[in-house]
């Protein structure tokens, strides 16, 4: 049996990241440079988390990383577009 435990601080590390982008894009109201520049950072940083934690659990394939990559490049192409 895995260890439930090791998933929960995954999904943790994910959410503090994905509130620290969220509480960074606030207060970065009038500068959408650095808005931009966080957009990107935080896409980046999920398809490496999502990369290393399909590693951890031993399920890492191409088509896992291919889609990691493309929802990355999604999620970075509508906050840039929505700013």
């Amino acid at each position: 049996m895995k260890k439930p435990i090791g998933k929960i601080i995954d999904y943790l590390a994910l959410s503090l990241l994905v509130s620290t982008a969220i509480l960074l894009t606030l207060i970065l109201n009038g500068n959408k440079t650095y808005q931009m520049i966080t957009a990107i950072y935080v896409s980046l940083v999920y398809v490496i988390w999502g990369i290393f934690h399909h590693w951890r659990e031993k399920t890492i394939h191409q088509k896992v990383i291919l889609e990691y990559v493309l929802f990355g490049v999604l999620g970075c192409v509508l906050a840039i577009g929505l700013l």
